[in-house]
């Protein structure tokens, strides 16, 4: 294609024209500063487009990658609050008080967009292509997707709304994604319907993502709070940041999902709890999903849903296998509202004499236990030899040399006077070829000089090539996969008939490509027959092309 007659707002062919016939973008439109320029380069293969969304941290730009003409977009770190642009527009210059800060977070960064990187094959995740570094400054580039934000899909249906059977279809790959970001140490801490992208493919994807920092109080960037979904201990209240976090955000864009209204804010609930589900909706919703929303949506986070894997057990109960008993429940239905009514059996005089006799005997059992506990410790502690103290006649401590490139340690004539170094090799995929993953002296230890130490250095990560598996039975598959080194992840797929259910219908990423071992595969399973399946998307009957007419193209 030609890149002069490209539409910078959706990447189509403008066909000569001064506005896109696709998306009414028109060719003078400007693009301000400090964001980039339109039509600038970047690794020379990716053309810049128009700002899609910015936050404290940088911009997202649509995006063309030249090499397979097709969309991307590209996230640039650029935190305005540390730098700024040479006279090119492109170019990222750091004042040197800001450097240690600029380059800390910039290290942040890439360490999360690598991260992401590796995580291929979940539905609710957008692909990353590439990482460039390049101006001073880091590019991550990711697949686009068409699609349009959770908030404006709920906005333009036809009810504001979801029914919980169409809701727990589009949420529940997302809870997949997001336990596997946990277990990486990813907390994404702005989980809305602004960051929820819905796709043509009827798919719910988790975008947005960004250092931390952008989105708690207290640090030097603006925190990008998201009203009604952020949870209050991201305002900087003193409590810890994690995978309650994460929780709170889900269970909210869901209330809003399934109720139709936005949260209230989290602050103004710590004051004032006003938080229900009014009568109608409650009754379309389980009881289970209910009780999942109330522990999710626990303003403490202590009182909370400690994690994904918890969240999801109680949002895939059965209505029979609902937890009674919880404290400290603050979100409820209107009908729900009164009082508790505690019934106290009165006492009479058996009854207390009973009470007192079996005081007494507990009492005195728990006097026995003790003094036979007593007895016992004392017994161990004569039988415990005391250790003879020694002392070293050329004491080092033992640094903790974990990711420290290897040659430098090796090298070091001080190093290899204080410690007797060998090494051994192993793969990794969390630390860089070369460094060191583990050594065998604990850090912090004092020990003699010329004592053994093993370093154990990474031969980077370990790669495996995808085993042909397509058109085997799920358990066989899994195991081939497990075998080679893969997580395995499962997703039904849709069968109108011509398939055999319980067999695997596509596999991603696909068979023969080598990847990191650890990679998550995802296998596509025929789902038992569905004579009644909606063939052209998720929601059926044509339900995309007539809720949003032309706006997919």
């Amino acid at each position: 294609m030609n890149i002069d007659n490209l539409c910078m707002n959706c990447m189509s062919d403008l066909n000569g024209e001064m506005q896109c016939s696709n998306c009414g973008y028109n060719v003078d439109s400007p693009q301000f500063s400090p964001n980039l320029p339109l039509k600038t380069v970047i690794g020379n293969k990716y053309i810049i487009g128009c700002v899609i969304s910015s936050n404290s941290e940088g911009s997202l730009y649509m995006s063309y990658d030249m090499e397979r003409e097709i969309a991307v977009l590209i996230r640039e770190f650029y935190p305005e609050r540390f730098c700024e642009r040479q006279e090119d527009g492109v170019q990222v210059l750091v004042a040197d008080e800001n450097k240690d800060e600029y380059y800390d977070y910039l290290s942040q960064f890439k360490a999360l967009w690598t991260n992401l990187a590796m995580m291929r094959g979940y539905s609710a995740h957008i692909p990353v292509l590439d990482i460039l570094e390049e101006n001073n400054t880091v590019y991550a580039i990711s697949e686009y997707v068409e699609s349009i934000s959770l908030r404006e899909f709920l906005l333009r249906s036809k009810t504001g709304y979801l029914n919980w059977e169409k809701a727990n279809q589009l949420f529940m790959p997302v809870l997949t994604f997001l336990s596997a970001l946990h277990k990486k140490g990813i907390i994404h801490c702005g989980i809305s319907p602004e960051t929820l992208m819905i796709g043509r493919d009827g798919k719910l994807r988790l975008g947005g993502f960004s250092i931390s920092q952008c989105r708690l109080a207290g640090t030097v960037y603006n925190p990008e709070f998201f009203d009604g979904y952020t949870p209050i201990e991201q305002y900087g209240q003193e409590l810890d940041v994690g995978c309650r976090s994460d929780v709170y955000a889900f269970c909210a864009v869901l209330y809003r999902a399934l109720v139709g209204s936005v949260p209230q804010d989290a602050i103004a609930r710590s004051k004032n709890d006003q938080l229900i589900i009014p009568a109608r909706y409650a009754e379309m919703i389980p009881a289970y999903v209910i009780n999942a929303l109330m522990n999710g949506l626990q303003i403490d986070p202590a009182e909370r849903t400690n994690d994904i894997e918890t969240l999801r057990d109680e949002l895939s109960a059965t209505p029979s296998s609902v937890i009674s008993g919880i404290s400290g429940v603050n979100i409820h239905s209107e009908e729900s509202k009164k009082p508790e009514v505690v019934y106290v059996e009165e006492d009479t005089p058996g009854s207390t004499a009973l009470k007192t006799f079996i005081i007494i005997l507990i009492v005195g059992l728990l006097a026995f236990g003790g003094w036979m506990a007593y007895e016992y410790i004392s017994e161990r502690k004569a039988e415990t030899p005391v250790e003879e103290s020694t002392t070293l006649s050329n004491p080092v401590e033992v640094p903790d040399f974990t990711n420290w490139p290897y040659k430098e340690i090796v090298s070091n004539p001080v190093q290899n006077k204080r410690f007797t170094i060998k090494v051994k090799y192993d793969y990794s995929s969390t630390i860089e070829k070369d460094r060191i993953i583990s050594q065998s002296l604990t850090p912090g230890k004092t020990v003699e000089q010329g004592t053994e130490l093993t370093l154990v250095v990474s031969k980077g990560p370990e790669y495996v090539v995808v085993p042909s598996v397509i058109g085997l039975t799920e358990e066989i598959a899994k195991t081939q996969l497990e075998s080679a080194g893969f997580v395995v992840v499962v997703e039904k797929k849709p069968n109108l008939g011509n398939n055999e259910a319980g067999t695997v219908a596509e596999i991603s990423p696909e068979e023969g490509t080598s990847h990191i071992k650890g990679t998550t595969v995802t296998l596509y399973i025929w789902d038992e027959i569905d004579f009644d399946f909606p063939t052209d998307n998720l929601l059926g009957g044509g339900f995309f092309e007539e809720l949003f007419g032309n706006y997919f193209r």
